[in-house]
């Protein structure tokens, strides 16, 4: 834990309290004296450290310390007025978060958005959440900080259908990184309706292992434009996208060289989902199979900027995928834990009692002290990746250790929560059992947490400084 806290503190958002930080994550002495030695102006103790609520850490409106830049920068990231701003729009995010909350344990069995959750005049606005204002998305979800927020809001709902809604989803990052803009253009155009539309990013391979670049999914130019063969395993609402941001390789000598990125619609002569793989969680993501045998694509299927240099390679998009969804699939994780952890204490402020009968109320206050420290720790460190992104550093590290942090809150949190509930909270509370599937879920999705641990440490190794290595603001 103190090594997080200190990779954070150098690029720690200036408007997230630091002094009360060492409550929160249960620290040793040596945080605790880092703590001390970093102290600012604004390192005033969290008004509330162990809320549920998506807001809870963000700066105050009020703060004298702030800038009245900040200040209008907080009202955008704060779930207030992200639901203000999408209320203009027509979607009340309140009501939505109600509505797949009732159709939660529905659509975990069925594997299916049941309802759905939305209303009709709703759909336009979520198929926008993801797409850049400059082709119609809502200004205030610019920001990756904003869009956690929104996650993190919607997950404590259902972590599997707030990865299921409409939109381009992770399709995003790559057609941003390598499209032209007549290509962005058209692929965001798409979202512009009042039906529900999906987008898709296929990578994965069964027989790749971790290594993404030695995918064997090939494309062959023709006189008409390409030929895909190939196929893709846990593509992320595949069964149901529109159109798949497909990456296949020219040539597998090139490595990661050779690897290109193709728009495949779904009416695509030859694509096929082969089938949709049964989850111990997150089953309305309806994780699946695609199939590419003969796949014939025009010439504009391939993402071109036009600009592109001898060393630029497509994989880098897919990198910039990974790395800013990675902070976005943790906040819905740490919706959930928020979700668990009040289910839990509703449950026990009706008369619940401990699996362990030996367990007094202060046995339960630490344990549910405990699940608080963990679930701020993983929240500020998916705050802190998505500002830094915001801010354009580079985070593969940052969202690698978020992922892998987050998930293993999610496994501590659902099982603690069990823990103490027993068998009777379990059947009295179903959303318990149904969160610790869906942290289970959760861990494979996006990379394993093994995954994340290995490119953590690669990434340490090809780094001149090390997180601990920490100079003084000037």
């Amino acid at each position: 834990m103190d090594v997080i806290i200190v990779h954070l503190l150098p690029t720690w958002p200036p408007h997230v309290t630091l002094a009360g930080t060492l409550l929160m994550f249960g620290g040793g002495d040596a945080t605790y004296l880092l703590l001390r030695s970093r102290r600012t102006a604004r390192g005033q103790l969290p008004r509330d450290f162990g809320a549920r609520d998506a807001s809870a850490h963000a700066p105050h409106m009020g703060d004298p310390l702030m800038t009245r830049d900040e200040q209008t920068s907080q009202q955008v990231h704060t779930i207030e007025g992200i639901g203000r701003a999408l209320a203009d729009r027509g979607l009340d995010i309140g009501r939505l978060a109600k509505s797949m909350r009732a159709v939660s344990s529905e659509s975990d069995v069925t594997g299916q958005i049941d309802g759905p959750p939305w209303r009709a005049g709703d759909v336009r606005a979520l198929n926008m959440n993801l797409v850049p204002a400059d082709h119609g998305g809502c200004p205030a979800l610019q920001s990756l900080v904003a869009r956690a927020t929104l996650m993190a809001y919607l997950g404590e709902a259902d972590a599997s259908l707030a990865l299921a809604l409409p939109g381009p989803g992770l399709a995003t990052p790559p057609v941003l990184a390598l499209a032209s803009a007549e290509q962005r253009a058209q692929f965001f155009r798409r979202f512009e309706s009042d039906t529900p539309r999906w987008g898709a990013f296929a990578i994965t391979e069964p027989d790749c292992g971790s290594d993404a670049t030695a995918m064997r999914t090939s494309a062959r130019k023709t006189d008409r434009g390409w030929v895909l063969n190939g196929t893709k395993c846990f593509i992320t609402n595949g069964a149901r996208a529109d159109c798949v941001i497909t990456f296949a390789t020219i040539n597998r000598q090139m490595g990661r060289y050779g690897i290109r990125a193709f728009l495949v619609e779904r009416s695509a002569p030859g694509f096929m989902v082969s089938r949709i793989e049964r989850m111990a969680g997150l089953r309305a993501t309806q994780l699946a199979v695609l199939s590419y045998a003969d796949c014939e694509l025009t010439d504009d299927a391939l993402l071109v900027r036009g600009d592109e240099k001898p060393l630029d390679d497509a994989f880098s998009g897919a990198q910039r995928s990974w790395d800013y969804f990675r902070p976005l699939l943790s906040a819905v994780m740490v919706g959930t834990c928020r979700r668990i952890r009040a289910d839990l204490v509703a449950w026990l402020d009706a008369g619940g009692k401990p699996a362990d009968n030996r367990q007094g109320s202060a046995g339960v206050s630490a344990a549910l002290l405990d699940i608080d420290r963990q679930i701020t720790a993983a929240w500020l460190l998916c705050h802190c990746t998505a500002w830094k992104t915001d801010q354009g550093t580079a985070t593969s590290m940052d969202s690698s250790m978020t992922k892998a942090f987050a998930s293993r809150v999610a496994a501590r949190v659902t099982r603690a929560a069990i823990d103490l509930a027993g068998i009777d909270g379990v059947t009295a509370c179903p959303s318990l059992e149904q969160g610790y599937r869906d942290a289970r879920a959760f861990d494979i999705m996006e990379g394993t947490g093994d995954l994340q641990r290995l490119m953590i440490a690669r990434a340490a190794q090809r780094s001149t400084s090390r997180p601990w290595n920490i100079a003084e603001p000037a």
